[in-house]
């Protein structure tokens, strides 16, 4: 085998290696440009398999003629194919040449390939003989005429148009395309010096294969530098996606944290719900109860005596207040006030003593401090709740050791009012000291601890515009530090404390509505000696009957009912007695349902949240009387 055949032959492998790989690239969506590269690389590897077949068939001269124009034709699509490779646009489209461009790459196709076909490129009558003895080469071939001179002039003209745009695009910074330059530059000095060598000229190896070896290495080198580079942006994005995924899982377990947090928290409004309808039943009917006998006892008791009463209907009203403030936690009052801070204090000790007493050392620090804007029954509870969780650490103390609890009151820098309890002992644990102030979470749940009182405390805190920090201070023990915006200058006034005395009606028929027996009586037997006729039903059906039956002037209904509902006997009213509707009042322990709640919040229902005092009732029942 001659070593013109051994160079055609290893340039046939690689360029069908680079059109094979380039191929099977092209199939990726993005990469459809690479279709035109393997063409590149395709007829590349052609025109070199057609110079082994030539040099394989040294002694047929007409076989050899007939391949030397099949070469020509395939030269001149090979150099149309650089030729749209360097004007088209990513996509490789033809649409998107210029015309002038089409017009040259394409005519010298096909007058090169209707030539060859025609066998009207060779000098039949003339042999020429190449020989190179020192590289082993004697070749003989029929030249080309002057047509097939012309037609390999013209695919020089066509490869260097490309060569030229290709050096341009260097010039304008596009490093990608040195390496096409050099290796068209290389690919035509070799089928220069073909030419030269097929006229006789130099006496050497043809180099055209080697030349398109030269001319498709850039490509592949190319290709292969872009796959590098998406490989890194791939990685990069990989990299990304990872850190992205990282992210969103974060934040969907965050998410699904706080959704579990959330149902918790339905949970507890809706057991705060329920539990209050309960409590406040009977609260209401103690609280009518307690009015009725410091009415009854009269100015003549003894002053201890009407000291317990009041002290006795305060303490109602403040259960009541605590039960609406888990229920409603994080919301705003309706009863704040200006409250003094060192009353509130006294009064969340002396709620807290039996805790405390005989068992831990108090110290009061209370410093002058400006009065707050709240609800005092809200605010007891703030202080309440660290005092006992205080009292219950100081459990855990070695014996023999002296537990002791610090309350102190001062003015912030920023004129605020702040309120601190510390005490001796283990302080709170670090790992639950961030989650702290969340629902569920306690440092003692071991010994009963729910992780409520805490979080009720911070919903109070939040609602009244203040902080709650919990840390650890640096000399042992834990320290609640509560700060709370000093009350406006027109914030409303304390009350004195004492009860009011219950405001007489106008003599109504009265129906009171509820399924709590006992309530029934007591607010029959109060509003009967307010000079009303009470009429009572134990459900809202009952009602109904008793207002289809009867001409009441107010009507007094309880929420929650069996058979048919306060809600539902509103609605039942507004069709069958309107004038009565509009005279209806609401008198309820809590909504337990969403529905409930609607209703409540509607602006045409008159709502009472129980327990409400004698005197609030009466008040509500004069305004009543007035509606038409």
């Amino acid at each position: 085998m001659s070593l013109h055949a051994v160079v055609s032959l290893v340039a046939v492998f690689l360029q069908a290696a680079s059109a094979a790989v380039m191929f099977f690239i092209a199939r990726a969506p993005g990469w459809e440009r690479v279709r035109l590269m393997a063409a590149i690389a395709l007829s590349a590897g052609l025109f070199s398999a057609l110079d082994f077949w030539f040099y394989m068939n040294a002694d047929d001269l007409s076989l050899r003629g007939a391949i030397v124009q099949a070469n020509v034709a395939v030269a001149a699509g090979h150099a149309a194919l650089w030729m749209r490779f360097t004007f088209a646009d990513a996509s490789g489209a033809i649409r998107s040449m210029p015309r002038w461009s089409l017009v040259l790459a394409g005519s010298t196709v096909l007058v090169a390939a209707t030539a060859a076909a025609a066998d009207l490129l060779l000098d039949r009558s003339t042999v020429l003989q190449v020989q190179v003895p020192w590289l082993g080469i004697e070749e003989r071939v029929h030249p080309l005429n002057d047509l097939g001179d012309g037609i390999a002039l013209a695919v020089l003209l066509v490869l260097g148009t490309s060569l030229v745009q290709q050096i341009r695009r260097v010039r304008r910074g596009d490093r990608s395309a040195l390496g096409i330059v050099i290796g068209l530059s290389l690919y035509a000095v070799c089928m220069i010096e073909e030419a030269l060598v097929a006229a006789g000229v130099v006496e050497f190896m043809y180099l055209a294969s080697p030349g398109y070896v030269f001319a498709v290495l850039p490509l592949t080198v190319q290709l292969l530098q872009r796959f590098s580079d998406d490989a890194r942006r791939l990685a990069d994005l990989s990299s990304r996606l990872s850190a992205e995924v990282a992210v969103r899982t974060s934040e969907r377990d965050v998410a699904r944290e706080s959704l579990v947090e959330q149902q918790r928290l339905a949970a507890l409004g809706r057991l705060a719900a329920g539990v209050g309808h309960e409590i406040n039943n009977p609260l209401q009917y103690l609280v009518f109860h307690l009015e009725e006998l410091r009415s009854t006892l009269g100015a003549g008791a003894a002053p201890e005596v009407r000291s317990a009463l009041r002290e006795s209907i305060d303490g109602a009203r403040r259960i009541g207040r605590v039960v609406t403030s888990l229920r409603t936690y994080g919301v705003r009052g309706d009863h704040f006030r200006r409250v003094k801070l060192a009353d509130v204090v006294r009064a969340g000790l002396r709620i807290a003593s039996p805790q405390l007493r005989h068992r831990v050392e108090i110290t009061n620090d209370l410093q002058p401090v400006p009065d707050v804007f709240g609800d005092e029954g809200q605010l007891v509870q703030m202080i309440v709740n660290p005092l006992v969780n205080a009292a219950q650490s100081l459990q855990r103390l070695p014996a023999g050791a002296v537990a002791r609890i610090v309350v102190s009151t001062r003015t912030t820098d920023s004129g605020d009012a702040e309120l601190v309890v510390r005490d001796n002992g283990p302080g709170f644990d670090p790992a639950v000291l961030p989650r702290l102030g969340e629902p569920y979470v306690t440092t003692r749940a071991g010994d009963g601890g729910t992780g409520l009182g805490l979080f009720v405390t911070r919903g109070m805190v939040a609602a009244h515009g203040g902080t709650l920090t919990l840390e650890n201070r640096p000399e042992g023990g834990a320290q609640v530090r509560i700060v709370l915006p000093a009350a406006p200058a027109d914030a409303v006034e304390p009350d004195s404390g004492e009860v009011e005395t219950p405001r007489v009606a106008v003599p109504s028929r009265v129906l009171v509505v509820d399924d709590e027996p006992v309530l029934l009586t007591v607010m029959q037997r109060a509003l009967g000696r307010m000079g009303h006729t009470v009429s009572v039903a134990p459900d809202g059906e009952a009602a109904l009957a008793l207002a289809s039956q009867e001409p009441f002037d107010i009507i007094v209904s309880d929420l929650m009912m069996p058979r048919m509902s306060g809600a539902a006997l509103a609605e039942a009213l507004a069709v069958q007695h309107p004038a009565l509707r509009r005279r209806l009042i609401i008198m309820t322990g809590g909504a337990v349902t969403p529905e409930d709640a609607s209703f409540l919040a509607r602006e045409d229902i008159l709502v009472l949240n129980k327990p409400i005092s004698l005197a609030e009732l009466a008040g509500v029942m004069t305004a009543v009387q007035g509606r038409a």
